[in-house]
């Protein structure tokens, strides 16, 4: 349970397709009315088939099984029986029950529609009312069971009306629109055309259609068409695609029913629906009458908010990737279009030493990056307890949380929560958009960081010397020239300080080199700490080292300083570390020779060095 609600989880894919949407929406009406609540765990892109974007399955690494009271999962949506068989394990961990969509998994209740039955009310139709036949079956692929159970109901049909089969009549679409134009186009090549080409889905049907129409056939007075699964699709198209439909509602009914028995204890539960058959015009039935006007008005609406969404996400995600600071990407990320949503990245991800996208990661501790409940544009820790800030509100609403694995290089930084207060299928087909843009904004921005670490990295490895940390003599020289070419530093104040370690023959030989070596980082921490943070500080050679200053300053307090910071250090040590300081002023401008201002500090250093000789 979860803010004393139970908690369904909800396994899924591509919550914005019109059949998902609409069961997401019932069921999350069905539970509300049963003061239950609803998160749903979703993926946007196709994992079973492709297999090449695994990152985007860390969304099911998000589930509180703790809290959850019972966990729906859409196997046929996600294609990945490893995957499915992997949460259902944890489930069990858990004590959570499981009930999957359209899958058999050993002890786990289903509710399952049953598409032979539905598939053969298509094929009865075509060939028993309108009397075909010379029938073809357009297949799916070769290895689907789903597609070869098709197969086995349109041999069936066939032979109980007398038409014996044989392979001429079966040709493969592969469920898609390419394969299934160039099957049709195999099949006009042929030349007997069959009276009727059934599809084993809708959107073979439709281009199927499309090739026939295209080369001269009338439909469905030259050859029938039929599909199946129901589809919006289907009915957009001309002509109407016959075909069975899976009914949304009917399935998150059956799945509440499934719910309630397994939260009052039951074991395994089973529930068979079947799909609705559909006459339409492509077997020369009348059309089926849908609310046309309203249809493409609502494709176009989705069509252009979709282009207009794209062009501001793609704007916003390579501003987040030019932030100059995490605030600054926080500030972009905020927008109209990233209302109502929260994002939780790894900590990792901001460690400039391991770049989180390129070595071995592991999950650590998270943090809030966007809150679009707040106003404040930073950064806070994130407490898993609470799934997301502002809980509390946000269920009180009753609209489902819909969450997204953040993805950029095949890596997940974290994730995204959606919360909208309202069921739109606009708001919901933006999630892809949305997901896709945040996890290049912030993993660009990653990326781009780490591309400045390392190219500042690389400079000080030239510029900076390694023992102290100070500009080289080099780079030194590189940026004196920088000095004189600003005209701001004209007229300015210009102290020189000049440092030069005591005894660092003894000290070596006495304590050895490395004691030596400490002794020169601590003067030139000293003489850098004592300085004012606009110094530029210099390893000249050896034990010998400068400060530059441009702007007044105060001498007595700086040597005050580094000797008090020497004394210290030497108190904490066996060995007594000190400089010798010479000091010299002038007025900064652009003819300035650099040669003669550090001889003439050094003059002054090596005066001082002597007078601590002679005191010896």
């Amino acid at each position: 349970m979860i803010n004393g609600k139970k908690l369904v989880v909800l396994c899924a894919y591509r919550v914005y397709d019109a059949q998902v949407f609409s069961f997401v929406a019932e069921l999350n009406r069905l539970l509300n009315e049963k003061d239950c609540c609803l998160f749903v765990y979703a993926l946007n892109t196709e994992i079973g088939n492709s297999g090449d974007n695994q990152a985007e399955t860390a969304v099911f690494d998000l589930i509180p099984y703790d809290k959850t009271d019972a966990l729906v999962i859409m196997d046929e949506k996600i294609k990945s029986r490893e995957l499915v068989q992997s949460i259902i394990e944890k489930a069990d961990n858990y004590n959570v029950p499981s009930v999957v969509i359209d899958g058999h998994y050993d002890g786990v209740s289903f509710v399952n529609y049953d598409y032979e039955k539905g598939f053969e009310a298509v094929v009865r139709h075509v060939i028993e009312d309108h009397h075909v036949t010379r029938p073809h079956f357009m297949a799916g692929k070769r290895t689907s069971e789903f597609s070869n159970a098709r197969i086995e109901v349109f041999k069936k049909v066939i032979a109980e009306n007398g038409i014996a089969f044989d392979e001429s009549m079966l040709s493969y679409g592969d469920f898609w629109s390419m394969p299934a134009r160039l099957a049709a186009q195999e099949i006009i090549r042929k030349g007997s055309l069959p009276e009727a080409v059934i599809c084993a889905n809708d959107i073979m049907a439709i281009n199927v259609c499309d090739v026939f129409q295209e080369a001269g056939l009338r439909i469905p007075d030259d050859i029938i068409v039929t599909g199946f699964d129901g589809i919006e699709e289907a009915f957009w198209s001309v002509p109407g695609i016959t075909t069975a439909a899976c009914n949304s509602k009917e399935l998150a009914a059956a799945i509440m029913e499934v719910v309630k028995q397994l939260v009052k204890g039951e074991k395994y539960v089973e529930k068979w629906i079947t799909p609705s058959f559909i006459a339409n015009e492509s077997c020369g039935c009348p059309r089926c009458q849908l609310d046309l006007l309203s249809v493409v008005d609502g494709l176009n609406n989705r069509f252009y908010h979709h282009q207009d969404d794209i062009h501001i996400m793609q704007n916003i995600a390579s501003r987040t990737m030019g932030g100059q600071s995490l605030e600054e990407c926080i500030h972009y990320l905020k927008n109209p279009m990233t209302a109502h949503t929260c994002c939780v990245i790894e900590e990792s991800c901001f460690d400039l030493e391991n770049n989180f996208f390129v070595e071995e990661a592991t999950s650590g501790n998270k943090c809030v990056f966007l809150d679009s409940y707040s106003d404040e544009d930073k950064i806070k820790p994130y407490d898993s307890e609470t799934i997301i800030p502002h809980l509390d509100g946000i269920l009180e609403k009753g609209y489902p949380l819909v969450f997204n694995a953040l993805e950029y290089m095949g890596k997940s930084p974290g994730f995204i929560c959606y919360t909208y207060p309202r069921f739109d299928i606009i708001d919901y087909a933006k999630m892809p958009a949305i997901t896709n843009s945040i996890g290049m904004g912030i993993g660009g921005y990653v990326s781009m960081k780490y591309q400045q670490y390392l190219r500042d990295k690389i400079r000080r490895m030239y510029q900076n010397d390694a023992l102290t940390g100070l500009y080289n003599r080099m780079a030194f020289k590189g940026h004196f020239e920088e000095l004189k070419e600003n005209p701001v530093n004209n007229g300015q104040p210009l102290t020189v300080i000049m440092a030069d370690l005591n005894g660092l023959k003894s000290i070596n030989d006495t304590c050895g080199h490395s004691a030596g070596d400490h002794a020169i980082a601590t003067v030139a921490k000293a003489l850098t700490d004592a300085c004012p943070p606009s110094a530029i500080s210099v390893r000249f050679g050896g034990d010998e080292m400068f400060s530059f200053v441009i702007g007044d300053c105060n001498t007595d307090e700086i040597i005050a300083d580094i000797e008090d910071e020497l004394n210290d250090e030497s108190e904490r040590l066996e060995y007594n570390i000190s400089a010798s300081l010479g000091i010299y002023e002038t007025i900064f401008h652009e003819e300035i020779d650099l040669e003669e201002v550090i001889g003439h500090a050094d003059e002054q250093m090596y005066s001082v060095k002597r007078k601590v000789k002679e005191g010896r």
